[in-house]
C-alpha cells in the first residue's frame, strides 16, 4: 500500500498534493512551517469590512487544504463564523501603522504565512507594503479581484493602474504573497454560527516603540507644474511681436493661469528660457488650451504642440501654417492684439 502511494505520488504531482491535503484535513501531525495557511488582517476596521475577505480566504483554503487565520481586535466569534479557523486577538494599542508592522513581522517570522489579505484602507495599504519589505515577500495593493492558481499555489490579482484607466493582472513570485483588497471585491459570505475555531491573544514585542510622531504642520510649497504637464499654455513668437508685446503676453499668461512659453525665435530674442521652448527641439506639450501669438507653426512646432485639445492662433500672415491646424484663428499683429486682450481680462 505504501509503495503504491509512493509510485502514484511520483507519477502524478497533483495526486501528491491531494494526499497532503487529505492528511491536513484528517489532522495528521504536520510541522508548522509546512502549513500553507491564509491570513486575514483587520486593522482599525469593523468586522463587516473583513467578512468578505474571510469568506474568500475560506474558499481558497478549502481548495488548498489549508487553514484560515484572522488577526484583529474585533469579535473572535464573528470571525470564526465567517470562516476563520483560528483568531489571534491584537491589542488595540498595536494598531498604529509602525507598531502593527513590527508586531506582524515578528509574529509572521515563525508562522511563514503563504497568503496574507488586508482591507485596502489607508492603514492597510501602508502596513502591507512595509510588511512585504520586512518579510521579503511580494505585495499588490487595491485589488478588485483575486484568482487562485491551485497548481502553482499562487494568486493572480487584478488591480487598477494609471488612475483606473487600465486593469492589470499580477502574480507574485515571492512568499508571503500579500494583498490589499478593495471593499466590495467579494460577496458577503454566509455566517455559520455553528463553526468551531480557536482564539489566542497576540502579544506585542516588549521593545516595541512608536516611531511616528506628530510634529505639526510643515512649511511646504508644492513644486510647480512643468510645462510638459500644463493645462494652459500661452506662447509667443517673433512674428508681429516685440519685447514689449512679449512682456504683455507673459502678463496675460499669469492672468489666465497659463504657462508662458514660446518658439525658437522667442528664445533667440531673449524673451523665454530654453526650457520654455515648445516644439520638437524643445518641450512637447498637450494642454487643454494652447494660445500661440506670433508663431509661424511649421511642422517642427506642430509636432511639439499637436497634443493640445484646443488651439488659438494669432498671426499677421494669413498664410501661416499654424492656421491650418488651429481651432480659432485671428489675423493680426500680436503687438496690436495683445494689449487689447489684456485690457479685457
Amino acid at each position: 500500500m505504501n509503495q503504491s502511494v509512493f509510485i502514484c505520488v511520483n507519477l502524478c504531482p497533483r495526486i501528491a498534493m491531494d494526499v497532503y491535503d487529505l492528511q491536513a484535513l484528517m489532522g495528521e501531525n504536520i510541522e508548522a512551517e509546512d502549513y500553507r495557511d491564509l491570513w486575514v488582517v483587520g486593522l482599525a476596521v469593523e468586522m463587516q469590512h473583513v467578512a468578505s475577505l474571510l469568506g474568500e480566504a475560506r474558499r481558497m483554503a478549502d481548495m488548498l487544504g489549508a487553514y484560515v487565520h484572522y488577526i484583529g481586535a474585533g469579535d473572535s466569534d464573528e470571525a470564526i463564523a465567517f470562516g476563520a479557523d483560528r483568531v489571534h486577538t491584537l491589542a488595540a494599542e498595536s494598531l498604529a501603522p509602525d507598531a502593527a508592522v513590527s508586531t506582524l513581522a515578528t509574529f509572521f517570522e515563525t508562522r511563514k504565512p503563504e497568503f496574507v489579505f488586508f482591507p485596502a484602507t489607508d492603514i492597510g495599504n501602508e502596513v502591507a507594503g512595509c510588511l512585504a519589505q520586512r518579510l521579503k515577500g511580494g505585495v499588490v495593493c487595491n485589488c478588485i479581484a483575486l484568482r487562485l492558481d491551485e497548481s502553482a499555489r499562487e494568486i493572480v490579482a487584478s488591480h487598477p493602474v494609471y488612475d483606473g484607466a487600465y486593469y492589470l493582472d499580477t502574480a507574485l513570485a515571492a512568499k508571503p504573497q500579500i494583498f490589499t483588497v478593495r471593499e466590495g471585491a467579494f460577496p458577503a459570505p454566509l455566517r455559520d454560527s455553528g463553526r468551531n475555531g480557536e482564539t489566542e491573544p497576540m502579544d506585542s514585542p516588549a521593545d516595541l516603540a512608536i516611531r511616528a510622531r506628530a510634529l505639526g504642520e510643515a512649511d511646504y510649497t508644492p513644486p510647480a507644474v512643468s510645462l510638459r504637464k500644463a493645462a494652459r499654455v500661452f506662447a509667443v513668437g517673433r512674428a508681429g511681436n516685440d519685447s514689449e508685446s512679449a512682456a504683455i503676453g507673459k502678463q496675460i499668461a499669469e492672468k489666465i493661469g497659463a504657462h508662458f512659453a514660446g518658439d525658437r525665435s522667442a528664445f533667440d530674442s531673449g524673451w523665454i528660457e530654453e526650457d520654455q521652448i515648445v516644439g520638437v527641439n524643445g518641450i512637447e506639450i498637450a494642454p487643454d488650451v494652447y494660445i500661440a501669438a506670433g508663431i509661424w507653426g511649421d511642422t517642427l512646432h506642430r509636432a511639439g504642440a499637436e497634443g493640445a485639445k484646443f488651439v488659438i492662433a494669432i498671426h499677421p500672415d494669413k498664410r501661416a501654417p499654424i492656421f491650418s491646424w488651429a481651432d480659432t484663428c485671428l489675423v493680426g499683429k500680436p503687438k496690436d492684439v495683445l494689449p487689447k486682450l489684456l485690457a479685457l481680462l
